[in-house]
């Protein structure tokens, strides 16, 4: 309370000082008021609750009131003035909380209308969001793009629009990924989380704690592309960038700056990639795996002949950093045949030769007959801790393997729904501290008759999935991407 003591202090002098300039001047007989019914500490939750204090006070005819509103966060040594926002002018106060999360001072303001003069009545009031804990399930329309958000006490659907002003991103989505650190200005020391969402049409950068749009495609970037088609957004090891994949191109941006143009180069980038220790994409040009460091393309060398001149297409591809530092890639030969990679991400191998002591970059590679089913899937996903691979084809949910390529019907949905999304969700995001994961659900979205159904297996150590007997999450729209979050912090996509 030290701080609202100065603030109370400060003001009360100025408002005095024209009363008395020193000890033989005449010193008004100041009646303290008698105030019930206002609390010495409130919480709520921002854009979700109307904080409603209704006080009474003795002879309250004697008096005029207004409410004022301070954050905590400022420093008086340093002379900086605490200004607050008036939220209202009557004694009973019905305020719609819509101020970012932290800790403030709420201030009863009691005004003797015969003396003039103003006590302040303070609380501490702790504003929290619902938007940190939940669920984020990015879907659309067939026309627009938005997340129906699912936390603990509820639900938030169409939450971009709910947060701004009814707008959602136009066009069909793509993907959404969790971003921390991220601020307004190179030199802000204000960061925040961040969720980055596609669209096949748009794109845009929101704050998680209040819901705000920040950035959308048309000023996001430093010189804005001449053609308006975001295909992938990648969060690196590195958490200073962002990449993302735009018409064949990678735009990077330092947070707190614009996506910067990419170097000058001969590389036409393929929707389909991954994170290792660095970036992980495909040159369609030269049908080669490269490398994207920071802000570079990073073209490999004879020790990734494997990986190069393939003569063939990406069809996916999964990257799981920090702990295991392992990518599996699958591509599809002229012939219809597939062809599948395990690589080690880690930056050695990925940069060079290793040392005779070191797995090669390229770890294992095997064929895959055309008439496997990973080669018609709709929609693949992978599984963090093993190299376990789920696909979907319209309604039956398939797991093989990266060694055997072993088939096994996992389970079918009612005929007629198609499965849109296969993720593995790990909470904390994997590193070598990391005890316990609070989430470990491969989450499976399924779409039928323009409504999502959003299912959460738990996974054996063989890869299998547990079966479950009805969704965990419905809602109206197609589901293509998921993010969990606890506390404003999220999971990876993998």
């Amino acid at each position: 309370m030290k701080k609202i003591y100065i603030l109370i202090i400060g003001l009360f002098c100025i408002l005095t000082y024209s009363c008395v300039k020193d000890k033989n001047q005449f010193k008004p007989d100041l009646a303290t008021p008698v105030v019930n019914g206002f609390e010495k500490t409130y919480s709520v939750y921002t854009f979700q609750d109307v904080l409603k204090i209704n006080p009474t006070v003795a002879n309250e005819s004697d008096y005029d009131y207004f409410w004022t509103l301070f954050t905590s966060n400022y420093t008086p040594s340093a002379g900086v003035v605490a200004r607050g926002d008036t939220l209202s002018r009557t004694k009973d106060l019905t305020y719609e909380v819509k101020v970012n999360p932290g800790d403030y001072f709420l201030v009863f303001n009691v005004k003797n209308k015969k003396t003039g003069i103003t006590q302040m009545i303070s609380s501490n009031v702790s504003v929290s969001t619902l938007t940190m804990n939940g669920w984020y399930l990015l879907k659309d329309d067939g026309v627009n793009t938005d997340f129906d958000f699912i936390h603990a006490n509820g639900r938030i659907d169409n939450w971009m629009a709910h947060f701004n002003g009814g707008q959602s991103l136009l066009g069909k989505s793509v993907k959404s990924i969790f971003s921390s650190g991220f601020k307004t200005g190179i030199n802000s020391n204000e960061l925040f989380n961040v969720l980055v969402v596609l669209s096949d049409k748009d794109a845009g950068i929101y704050r998680i704690d209040n819901g705000k749009k920040l950035m959308g495609f048309e000023n996001m970037f430093f010189t804005t592309p001449a053609v308006r088609k975001p295909q992938n957004i990648l969060q690196p090891m590195g958490n200073n960038y962002l990449n993302l994949i735009n018409d064949g191109k990678v735009y990077t941006m330092v947070k707190g700056a614009y996506f910067a143009d990419p170097p000058i180069a001969n590389f036409k980038v393929a929707p389909v990639a991954a994170i290792g220790a660095m970036g992980i994409a495909f040159d369609d040009n030269s049908k080669s795996i490269i490398g994207i460091n920071d802000a570079n393309y990073y073209p490999l060398g004879a020790h990734a002949d494997l990986i190069k001149n393939l003569d063939a297409e990406i069809v996916w591809m999964a990257g799981y950093p920090a702990v295991r530092n392992v990518a599996i890639a699958l591509f599809r030969k002229k012939n219809g045949e597939g062809y599948l990679a395990r690589l080690n991400t880690s930056y050695g191998q990925f940069t060079g030769p290793p040392s005779p002591n070191n797995a090669a970059l390229v770890r294992d590679t095997k064929t895959v007959p055309q008439a496997h089913g990973l080669m018609s899937a709709d929609i693949i996903g992978g599984n963090y801790d093993s190299d376990y691979i789920y696909y979907a084809k319209e309604n039956k949910v398939y797991l093989t393997d990266a060694v055997s390529l072993q088939e096994t019907l996992e389970f079918a949905l009612p005929v007629g729904e198609t499965v849109t999304c296969i993720q593995h969700i790990k909470y904390p995001q994997p590193a070598g501290n990391v005890e316990k994961y609070t989430t470990d659900y491969l989450v499976i979205a399924s779409y039928v008759a323009g409504k999502y159904k959003v299912w959460l297996h738990k996974i054996s150590t063989t890869g299998t999935i547990q079966a479950l007997d009805k969704p965990n999450f419905e809602g109206q729209g197609k589901v293509t991407s998921i993010n969990y979050m606890e506390k404003g912090s999220g999971s990876r996509t993998f």
